[in-house]
């Protein structure tokens, strides 16, 4: 018998993919993108298509994310597409659209706006105190513009933001000179264009193999594909003659507007400021771009390395994850889908693995910077999805959690985990497990039993965690199997207490076998002295 026997009344309505997803609706991930100068057309080269398109047909958490696109502008009259999910003129501030963390989870911030335009984002009353209070309550913020001062008008205010990359014009390289950033590669013709951003040749990314969200030998979360196998990371990224720069900051004592509030807050687990890390370094190198008519466009470089990525997580100090990029060239379509409408040859854009990474990198920003609160809700579904699915289907039976031993627990959750390591980046797997310690132990608790492998040897917070993560699943196929015919279920509200349980029961579990083996140890110990 599987895991889970589906067996859905065949009159009902909804298949059982559907009966989940109903299920969990609450958890379902809403992402808002904006910007105050792209576009959202399919035949457009400064076009936000395929980007969002992909954020539409991902699953974030095992959910699928609703996407609402916007166009910021402070001074027209508000308007919402419910049928194409876009708000026109779209305010921070508005009743019904605006910013706050109960409507969305993750803001993506596109700006192309200078510093002294008339579009700021100051330019709306509250907007910037909006922005704030859904940073400070757990809200995921992506930022982005590009050469000069591009996307100042809407994201040089916003703490954190402000200082995780070069925005104002006096601090930025220009836009054709000896100074630019250009990544662009030379096309088929070996000759350097401006026109080589929108061919198949993407610029190398220079990952950042020593962070501390990815750990030493593994990217960032940013960068991570699906499998287990922690050298694989995301390596190229569309190309660009001038981009802009990310930097990590060096002065980590600043306050928020209000002048009191830390804008680098304290970690949970101890007396540090967090800090935003680079994740991954571009080569800005290259010759003069010369016209037809001898004319040079833009100066040939001198090579330098630049942060094209930064990131923030500030989840360790209980407020938002923060992620900035060099440029939205990196999602537009002239440099994803190539030069359109007519894509003539040699800018017909990305293809095969290296568009597959790029794609996956957009799917890695919003996941990693959901709220916690949305990562705990979705594991339910997350791994009820997995659990009906190759190989989980055939090498899991069901029985009554709390009978089961801790060794077969960590053997279960052995399995669950490199069944979901298959389809998605390992960090999305080492967060459930994370998460779960800390709803049993507690941030404080958790990081000394992470320490202990050192000091102990045996005793591991990953072991614990896999105990943890047994329990769960066992738990959770159980509850499933009781509630399958009914369709009106409030999954947190139903599966929380359960999940609660199962995981204290796991951790449990796992730390009193382990004081038993150091038990035995002093034994030991006691008997040669």
């Amino acid at each position: 018998m599987p895991l889970i026997d589906i067996n859905i009344d065949t009159q009902s309505e909804y298949s059982f993919e559907e009966l989940v997803a109903s299920w969990f609706q609450e958890c379902t991930p809403k992402i808002l993108v904006v910007t105050d100068g792209l576009n959202y057309s399919p035949t457009s080269d400064f076009g936000l298509t395929e980007f969002v398109n992909t954020l539409r047909g991902s699953t974030v958490h095992g959910m699928t994310p609703i996407v609402i696109t916007a166009t910021f502008n402070p001074n027209g009259t508000l308007s919402y597409n419910s049928a194409t999910q876009h708000i026109t003129n779209f305010k921070f501030t508005d009743q019904a659209h605006g910013l706050i963390k109960s409507r969305y989870d993750v803001v993506l911030m596109l700006s192309v706006d200078g510093e002294f335009s008339t579009r700021k984002l100051t330019d709306e009353a509250g907007a910037l105190n909006a922005v704030i209070q859904f940073m400070q309550a757990g809200g995921g913020i992506f930022a982005t513009g590009d050469h000069a001062d591009l996307g100042a008008g809407m994201c040089m205010d916003i703490p954190r933001v402000r200082a995780m990359r070069y925005w104002r014009f006096a601090d930025t390289p220009s836009a054709s000179g000896q100074d630019r950033l250009t990544t662009n590669r030379p096309g088929s013709n070996d000759s350097y264009d401006f026109e080589d951003q929108s061919d198949e040749f993407p610029q190398r990314l220079y990952v950042n193999y020593r962070t501390e969200a990815g750990g030493i030998g593994s990217a960032h979360p940013l960068l991570q594909v699906p499998g287990n196998n922690p050298v694989r990371a995301i390596e190229v990224f569309p190309d660009h003659p001038h981009e802009g720069e990310c930097v990590v900051p060096s002065n980590l004592n600043t306050k928020m507007p209000d002048g009191a509030t830390d804008e680098w807050p304290i970690s949970t687990a101890g007396g540090i400021r967090i800090s935003p890390e680079a994740v991954a370094l571009s080569m800005s190198h290259g010759n003069a771009f010369v016209n037809n008519n001898n004319i040079t466009t833009k100066q040939a470089v001198t090579p330098r390395s630049f942060i094209s990525i930064c990131a923030y997580d500030g989840q360790l100090a209980n407020v938002g994850r923060v992620v900035t990029d060099a440029t939205w060239h990196h999602f537009v379509n002239v440099n994803i889908l190539g030069d359109l409408p007519n894509l003539p040859p040699g800018r017909q854009g990305l293809t095969g693995r290296n568009l597959d990474d790029i794609k996956q990198y957009y799917r890695n920003i919003v996941t990693w910077l959901m709220p916690k609160n949305v990562r705990m809700c979705s594991r339910y579904p997350w791994i009820i999805r997995h659990m009906v699915r190759f190989p989980l289907y055939e090498e899991l039976k069901p029985m009554p959690f709390d009978q089961i031993e801790s060794k077969h627990l960590r053997e279960i959750g052995l399995l669950v985990e490199e069944a979901l390591v298959k389809r998605e980046p390992q960090f999305h797997v080492k967060e459930l497990l994370k998460d779960a310690l800390e709803q049993a132990l507690g941030p404080d608790a958790t990081l000394k039993l992470s320490e202990f492998r050192q000091e102990f040897g045996k005793i591991s917070a990953r072991d614990a965690g896999l105990a943890a993560l047994g329990a769960l699943t066992m738990a959770t196929a159980n509850l499933v199997n009781e509630l399958q015919n009914q369709e009106q279920v409030k999954g947190e509200e139903v599966f929380g207490p359960m999940a609660q349980e199962a995981i204290a029961l796991g951790v449990r579990r796992y730390l009193k076998e382990s004081q038993a083996e150091l038990r035995k140890m002093d034994a030991l110990i006691a008997s040669i002295e």
